[in-house]
């Protein structure tokens, strides 16, 4: 058995509006990303979310 990497697993996503990249919540369950309106948000894993941050 190999030893998973905490960081290749995303642990939450970002619900985030695309029109106007407003966060509306942090979801921790993919059941929910997988039935995600794709046309009016995005869900942004974590990490992503949070080196974004940094960027700016």
């Amino acid at each position: 058995m190999e030893p998973t990497n905490s960081l290749s697993r995303i642990a939450s996503w970002v619900i985030r509006e695309k029109a106007t990249g407003r966060v509306f919540c942090e979801v921790f369950d993919e059941w929910i990303v997988k039935r995600l309106n794709t046309v009016t948000y995005e869900a942004v894993p974590i990490l992503q979310y949070l080196q974004s941050l940094n960027r700016v």
